[in-house]
């Protein structure tokens, strides 16, 4: 049973000196769970998997390769980028992740096993395939976060 549209009440929502006592439910956006440390670490592994199924239903359909670059940098890259400005991510994880995708690549025939990956991530403009890798992506996404904290507490 899902609850869109309803509007849900808890008891053990204080407001008192701005602080919210602890939920123990949680909350989804964009299909994350944010809630504490413990959920956060499921829904991590929740999201890597999401990303596998999203690449490997990417590569069953019979696109271009240009396309199904474009698919993957557009629906499987944005769930982790959105989900590495709420976690920290161990970067020996976050390599991984690149690694899987590119084991996957292989195995749907996309990528040989002794091409150049560094070709794999520049742009086409350049002569690359331009996937957008993982370790990259949330390393801007923190970079992207970092000098938007910087701007807002600087005073005007």
């Amino acid at each position: 049973m899902t609850n869109r549209g309803k509007i849900m009440r808890t008891n053990d929502v204080q407001l008192l000196d701005g602080h919210i006592a602890y939920i123990k439910r949680g909350y989804k956006y964009l299909g994350c769970c944010n809630h504490m440390t413990p959920m956060m670490r499921r829904s991590e592994r929740r999201q890597e998997s999401n990303v596998r199924r999203g690449c490997t239903g990417v590569f069953r359909s019979h696109l271009n390769g240009g396309n199904e670059i474009a698919a993957i940098n557009a629906y499987a890259i944005p769930v982790i980028r959105y989900l590495a400005m709420i976690a920290t991510w161990p970067t020996g994880e976050v390599k991984q992740l690149d690694i899987k995708t590119l084991k996957l690549m292989t195995l749907h025939g996309r990528f040989h096993p002794k091409s150049s990956t560094c070709r794999l991530y520049v742009c086409r403009m350049e002569g690359g395939r331009g996937l957008q890798s993982v370790h990259g992506s949330i390393r801007d996404e923190e970079a992207k976060l970092k000098f938007y904290c910087q701007e807002q507490s600087t005073p005007s």
